[in-house]
């Protein structure tokens, strides 16, 4: 879960109000993309960034005044050129972007609030979009959020909307749980995702370093895992048991999930594979990834951990051909995602 979701249920139970900020549009550089997330609860804790730090403090007193007026409000930064010489800034970032602050009022307004906690939890099956009013001829509407599914009485030409995308959050199946699949499962958890450990061996799971994980599943020698696999599921088979192994792979290649890792040498994968009674379709196949990991020139488990990661990664953002940032094209910078 995100440190922003902890911190709305956080209010909810304690019946405070917060400010949800949403990068809505951005031109040029900027740190972070339409979509990002901050909040500032009642109670005065800011959780989550929307830039380097830069506006942080400012959005904070925005955030003060939507609580006290009980109303939206949008706001935009410009560090374009010599613009953000007029904030003390400096940071020239050579981007604009607007931000749209909101009211979550659990208590007054519970139907935009759980719309508010959806776009931050993602805790849905599919692929989901909020739309919300931010500017329009009546001001009383402005903050009215609803789900793109449904439909709403507006002349489109007089409102402006912004349309969230929200995805669910992904799910990491981790097959094996030897020592090498600690960091694995605490880096994954690191990047908010939801982790489940499964493993033959019931003393390998039951142990402290696993303590982490959303869920841990025994699964009798010769049996596949009781975890359904989607197309937001990730897996990773590190049993170092050649049988289960194959016994996984077998299970999960039929399935509808994007990324199937498997440790160790290619050939060993290869193996896996001639000894499989079913021939599989080069589409199937190409999900597999053996050796597993992007090359970083990782030695120790940890730094393995972040090879495979970094692959999982890479193949959420749907950035698999990824290589050095440096070697990137045009305008880029990135920053530490806050959902």
């Amino acid at each position: 879960m995100s440190n922003i979701m902890k911190e709305l249920l956080r209010c909810k139970r304690e019946g405070r109000s917060g400010v949800l900020a949403t990068i809505i549009q951005v031109e040029g550089s900027a740190y972070q993309k339409e979509g990002t997330k901050c909040f500032y609860s009642e109670d005065g804790i800011l959780t989550g960034i929307l830039s380097g730090g830069c506006v942080e403090q400012d959005i904070e007193e925005h955030a003060k005044d939507v609580l006290q007026q009980r109303k939206p409000k949008t706001i935009i930064y410009d560090f374009r050129g010599e613009a953000s010489d007029l904030w003390g800034l400096g940071v020239g970032c050579n981007g604009a972007i607007q931000i749209f602050l909101e009211l979550y009022n659990p208590i007054q307004q519970p139907d935009r609030s759980e719309l508010i906690e959806m776009s931050v939890t993602r805790l849905i099956q599919e692929t989901q979009t909020v739309v919300t009013i931010i500017d329009g001829p009546h001001p009383d509407r402005i903050g009215e959020k609803w789900l793109a599914t449904e439909r709403r009485d507006l002349s489109l030409a007089v409102w402006k909307l912004f349309h969230d995308r929200i995805t669910p959050v992904p799910k990491l199946l981790v097959f094996g749980a030897g020592p090498d699949a600690v960091p694995v499962v605490k880096g994954a958890k690191d990047l908010g995702w939801h982790v489940t450990v499964a493993d033959h061996r019931p003393g390998y799971l039951h142990q402290p370093p696993f303590g982490s994980a959303d869920q841990l599943v025994y699964t009798p020698a010769g049996k596949a895992p009781a975890v359904e696999l989607d197309a937001h599921t990730y897996v990773v088979i590190m049993s170092h048991h050649f049988e289960q192994d194959q016994l996984m792979l077998t299970h999960a290649l039929p399935s509808d999930v994007p990324y199937i890792g498997v440790l160790g040498p290619r050939h060993r994968t290869q193996r896996l594979l001639e000894h499989m009674e079913c021939q599989w379709e080069a589409t199937k196949l190409k999900r597999i990834h053996s050796p597993i990991g992007l090359d970083i020139g990782s030695k120790t488990p940890e730094e393995i951990a972040l090879s495979i990661l970094s692959e999982l990664t890479a193949c959420y953002r749907g950035a698999m051909a990824s290589s050095s940032l440096k070697e990137k094209a045009g305008e880029f910078h990135w920053y530490a995602s806050v959902i």
